[in-house]
Parts: C-alpha cells; sequence; structure tokens
C-alpha cells in the first residue's frame, strides 16, 4: 500500500462530483466526506455496492468540495485510488472510495492546505490543556431548587395534584400553582383527569408530556474493549427509549472515538425519526477521572489525560448545534437508576452510593450529585489497592457518607448473585450500628445502557431546573 505523505484530517464535507461516461442519469451525485488530505478525499457512498455503476480504481471523476461554504470551493480532478465495500470488507464502517487529486490548481492547493492546518489545530485542544479551562461549580438558585423538586414530584409520581405536590415538597400550594401555570404554558406538563376529591372542587392532574422534547445520551464506553461498548440512546422526556446505536471503542485516541461518536449520533437521530426542532440536547458519559480545574479525563489504570471535555463538549456542540453536557460514567448510571431503574429504594433515596465498577463510584448526597472539589469524587483503586477488599472499602464508605442505599453494578452482581449479601454481611460487621442498620444494600436493575441513559437523564433534570 502506498505509504501518506501528508496529514489526514477527519472532517465531514459536503461534495458532489461526476462520473463520466456513465449511460445512466443523472450523472452528477451528492456525498460527504469523511476525511481529507492534500493529496485527496475519502467519499462515503453507497454507489460502491450498485453493479449500475461498476466503479474501478482510476476512475476519472470532477469533485465540488466546500471547504468552509461557497466562498472556498474547490473543483478538482481525481481518480479514485481505493474502493471500500462493507460486504467484502466487515471491519470497516463505511461504504465509499478514496480518490487522489489529479488536476488542483495552485490557490485550490493553498485553501486545501491552509483549511487542514486549522481545523488540525483546533482538533489538537481535545488533548489535555495547562491552563485551567473551569474555575468554579455552578450552584441551583432557589427558583432552580423549587424547579427540580416540583417536577421530581409530578415524574415519580406520573399522575398528581398540586395539594399532593406541595404535601410531597413542603411547597406552599400557591407557590405550587404559579409554577404548575408556567410549565402548562411551555408545554412541558400537561392536566389529565380528575382526582378523587374530599370536599370542594376536584383537583386536575398533572403529568410529564413525555413529547415536549428528545434528548440524546451517549456513553463514550470502557477502555480496551472488544465488543460493542460506546452506544448513543434517544428517550423523550419520561425517558422512555426511542432508539439505540452501539459501536466499539478500542482505545484513547480521542480523535479516533469522536468520530465513532458523532456517528451514532447521527444514527439514532436518523433512525429514531425525531423531530430536530424538538431535540433539546446531548449527555455524555465518559469512564474516567475527571478534573475540572483542567478540564480533562484521565484513564485510571495509565494515568494518562486522553480528553479535554470542555473542548469535546464544544466541538460536539458545533456540530450538532445542541448544548452537550458531560459527566462521569458512575455518575450517569446513578442518575439512570433514580430515573429509570426499578428499584424502590434507590428511587425513593436521596443519599446514595453508586459502586459502578472496580475503581469507580457515584456519590448523591441530598439529591444532588457530589463531585468533590475537583469533580474526581468516587475513584475507589481497588484494582491497584488488593490489601482492602471491596466490601471492606464500601463499609467504610457507609461510615463516610451514611447513606440510605448503596447500589451494586451490575457486572459485580452477575459474576456472583449472592454478592449483595456478602457486603451487607461485612458492613454489618465493620460499619457503626447507626449507619449499618439505615443502609439498604441493592443491585442494580439497569443493563449496558444504563450509561447513555442517564447521560440523557442528567440532560432533562438540566432542562427541569432551567424552567
Amino acid at each position: 500500500m502506498e505509504k501518506r505523505q501528508s496529514i489526514r484530517l477527519e472532517k465531514t464535507l459536503p461534495v458532489r462530483f461526476d462520473l463520466p461516461g456513465l449511460p445512466s442519469e443523472p450523472r452528477a451525485f451528492e456525498a460527504l466526506t469523511r476525511n481529507i488530505a492534500e493529496g485527496g478525499v475519502f467519499i462515503e457512498t453507497d454507489l460502491v455496492q450498485d453493479e449500475n455503476f461498476s466503479l474501478r480504481k482510476e476512475t476519472l471523476l470532477n469533485l465540488e468540495l466546500e471547504l468552509l461554504g461557497e466562498a472556498q470551493r474547490i473543483r478538482p480532478r481525481a481518480k479514485i485510488a481505493w474502493i471500500s465495500r462493507k460486504s467484502r470488507a466487515p471491519r470497516k464502517r463505511r461504504n465509499g472510495f478514496g480518490v487522489r487529486f489529479v488536476q488542483l490548481s495552485a490557490q485550490e492547493r493553498r485553501l486545501v492546505s491552509l483549511f487542514i492546518s486549522r481545523e488540525t489545530l483546533a482538533q489538537s485542544e481535545l488533548v489535555e490543556k495547562e491552563t485551567p479551562v473551569v474555575s468554579e461549580e455552578q450552584k441551583l438558585t432557589d427558583r432552580q431548587r423549587r424547579n427540580l423538586e416540583i417536577l421530581g414530584a409530578i415524574r415519580k409520581n406520573r399522575l398528581i395534584s398540586r395539594a399532593e405536590i406541595s404535601k410531597h415538597t413542603d411547597i406552599n400550594i400557591v407557590t405550587v400553582s404559579n409554577y404548575i401555570d408556567t410549565y402548562l404554558k411551555k408545554g412541558l406538563v400537561f392536566e389529565r383527569g380528575l382526582d378523587i376529591s374530599t370536599g370542594g372542587r376536584r383537583p386536575e392532574l398533572v403529568e410529564i408530556n413525555s413529547d415536549y422534547g428528545y434528548i440524546i445520551g451517549v456513553d463514550l464506553g470502557p477502555l480496551n474493549e472488544s465488543a460493542p461498548s460506546m452506544q448513543a440512546v434517544a428517550v423523550d422526556f419520561t425517558a422512555r427509549l426511542k432508539g439505540r446505536a452501539l459501536e466499539k471503542r478500542e482505545g484513547d485516541n480521542i480523535e479516533e472515538s469522536l468520530g465513532i461518536l458523532k456517528d451514532l449520533i447521527a444514527e439514532v437521530l436518523a433512525g429514531a425519526r425525531l423531530d430536530r426542532k424538538k431535540v433539546r440536547g446531548i449527555g455524555l458519559g465518559i469512564c474516567g477521572i475527571m478534573d475540572k480545574f483542567g478540564g480533562t479525563v484521565r484513564n485510571p489504570f495509565t494515568g494518562a489525560a486522553f480528553a479535554n471535555y470542555e473542548a469535546l463538549k464544544k466541538e460536539l456542540e458545533n456540530e450538532f448545534g445542541l448544548p452537550v453536557f458531560i459527566e462521569n460514567a458512575a455518575a450517569c448510571a446513578l442518575f439512570a437508576e433514580k430515573w429509570a431503574g426499578t428499584s424502590l429504594e434507590a428511587k425513593a433515596a436521596d443519599n446514595i452510593i453508586y459502586v459502578f465498577s472496580d475503581n469507580q463510584c457515584a456519590i448523591m448526597l441530598k439529591g444532588e450529585l457530589y463531585t468533590g472539589a475537583s469533580k474526581s469524587a468516587g475513584q475507589l483503586n481497588l484494582a491497584q489497592d488488593l490489601e482492602m477488599a471491596l466490601d471492606v472499602k464500601i463499609a467504610y464508605l457507609v461510615n463516610i457518607f451514611n447513606p440510605q442505599v448503596v447500589i451494586i453494578g451490575r457486572n459485580f452482581c452477575q459474576s456472583d448473585d449472592a454478592f449483595p449479601e456478602t457486603i451487607r454481611r461485612t458492613v454489618n460487621l465493620r460499619a457503626f450500628r447507626e449507619s449499618a442498620q439505615q443502609v439498604r444494600i441493592v443491585p442494580a436493575t439497569l443493563g449496558e445502557g444504563a450509561v447513555a441513559l442517564g447521560a440523557a437523564s442528567l440532560v432533562i433534570e438540566a432542562a427541569f431546573a432551567n424552567m
């Protein structure tokens, strides 16, 4: 194979091309590039599977490629250098062909070179930076807290009266009614049916409008997995699943993973047939140690930073024109159990520890995620500390945080169905009686989609807060 002589930039751009000499019409086709170099591009198209076209190496074509809109459009002549067909190469992700430029003006060549240089520099910001990108945590306002309490009561009960919301939240009925009226005007909730009256006017029930909008939740996936581990889901505003897409993640190359992430998001948006105007945001769960001051995500096993999550956030926001929320994967899984799990203990609790993996847990205190001073709270480092077993560490965590519930991750319970009971015995033995008697130890109820579902739920929670 010929060695590539120039930098290849992973970039999606609109492209038109003519295939000279074809008997059928039309001869002009529209497609997308998936990468670009100074010497050529890869064009994704299903034409390579169409027997009517018989595409071959060295076929000449005329391209029209937009670099930055119409102001920077180039029209080179090119030859097909290689062809990718899914059926013949199962590991390849796309149908299409690579072309090399054979006629390109000096001005067009400069435009391509400058475009690649600028975009490569922008993408390099996805790796670790030395300067801080986040200075402090944002605090919830009183209005945001009331929004979360009122909408949380509606979500948990599905159908509920204003009077019952007031009882659940200890917010006076007048204030509750004012907030509900705002939600009704915005279309977030609607009134359905009448509750049983205890005298006077029969109270109307309110319910979350599931069609208010849609959220995309994405799980970047654990590292070095051979099976599909990256996942994107589409959910409505009650966290009901509308669509899902899966792919492998084979390493820490964030540029490669970013390209797959974009494809997954685009795939689930198209597959679920969502109204794009009603898609409210994207949530992304990342498995790693997060540092809010450096803005990095670090591999807990190698110690290397593999992403700048603020730059990653910006890249996805620019690509899809949607707000993006990024959180630790363990925190996302905890949120999924609260929103969509079947454990009544987890749904009712406000103080929870979720043991996600050998080296990560998530912590919820008073109904809010606790991420610590640098957003890295919850790192257990069990894989490198064999002197203290998992059940012993959980007993210490129970003493420190005094949670109502400890959720044991699905992977642990799959390997040993009795594992929660083993932990319960150790907690009874090693934790203080006051904490041990209160805590409930339960297995996780959601499967492999928990992180993506939880990432979507975090976006819904943010939308609730800012109503």
